[in-house]
């Protein structure tokens, strides 16, 4: 088989052997015969290759072995001469080449490669990107408790921080939480309710229970559960797809009393308007008309 180094085929050969050895450190003892010998390994196998660079285009194969050699690139390698030879990568050591006379595009050339063994990573090879990460994952921590603080400094500017960074509801115990909701029950929606339920349980949704518990407290709970069913919020549909664990019978009672007060609230006004069209209504007002006639 011709020999293969990268993408060219040397077909052309006319010798290549092999230089195999060890690096042996001879330890002379002083009055005894024969030395004693420190074996250090063996020295990357060195493959030497001599012929004619033949081909459809030979000086773009001379070029790609010039650049290989002129920048160290290592250049994946074949032959039979390396059986048994732990050698799939080398370096080229040494090219030489020479253009023979009277042919265009022959060239004869000497190729000295030495076997490639990736270089070891360090100890800390790893250390830097974990740094890195570490540090940005302080940055966003940092960020999100002082979005916090602010929040509790500034109770209206709840959903507005809540929308630019969900995480800061992380850094609230329910109860603050339900103190800042609570304080702003006035202001805040039933859309407003259901998003920021949606955001707690991404961010963090053991605190639903206890959100809840600190609205019940404060009374405030009914309050909210009738905005959701007068704007007709789906608060099930805000949480789609979140492991929710034991809130989420807490947050199926609250859109079953949001549903179920929706439909109360509907009921109402049909009865409402059915009672004015009652009381509107006018028994003898056909036969008034046909007194108006001639």
């Amino acid at each position: 088989m011709p020999v293969r180094i990268g993408k060219i085929e040397l077909v052309g050969l006319t010798q290549i052997y092999t230089e195999d050895a060890r690096n042996l450190v001879q330890q002379r003892v002083p009055g005894q015969a024969g030395s004693v010998f420190q074996d250090l390994g063996r020295e990357p196998v060195t493959v030497v290759m001599e012929g004619l660079l033949l081909g459809d285009d030979p000086q773009a194969a001379l070029e790609e072995l010039r650049q290989a050699q002129a920048k160290a690139t290592p250049m994946s390698f074949a032959s039979d001469a390396i059986a048994g030879a732990d050698l799939t990568d080398v370096l080229i050591a040494d090219f030489q080449v020479r253009q023979l006379a009277g042919h265009q595009n022959r060239f004869s050339f000497f190729l000295r490669v030495k076997e490639y063994v990736e270089p070891p990573a360090t100890q800390d090879a790893g250390v830097s990107a974990v740094n890195d990460a570490v540090a940005s994952d302080a940055q966003d921590w940092a960020k999100s408790n002082t979005d916090a603080a602010s929040v509790l400094q500034n109770p209206e500017s709840l959903m507005d921080a809540v929308d630019a960074n969900p995480d800061l509801l992380a850094h609230l115990s329910p109860d603050e939480l339900g103190s800042v909701v609570n304080s702003t029950k006035g202001s805040l929606s039933g859309k407003n309710f259901g998003s920021l339920m949606g955001a707690l349980g991404k961010v963090n949704p053991g605190a639903i229970i206890g959100l809840v518990q600190s609205l019940s407290q404060a009374g405030s709970i009914g309050e909210f559960i009738e905005k959701l069913a007068t704007e007709g919020i789906k608060i099930l549909e805000e949480m789609t797809g979140l492991d929710l664990g034991a809130a989420l019978a807490v947050v199926k009672g609250i859109a079953g009393a949001s549903d179920f007060l929706a439909k109360l609230q509907a009921v109402g006004k049909e009865a409402g308007a059915l009672g004015s069209a009652i009381g509107n209504f006018d028994p003898l007002g056909p036969f008034k008309d046909l007194e108006k006639l001639p």
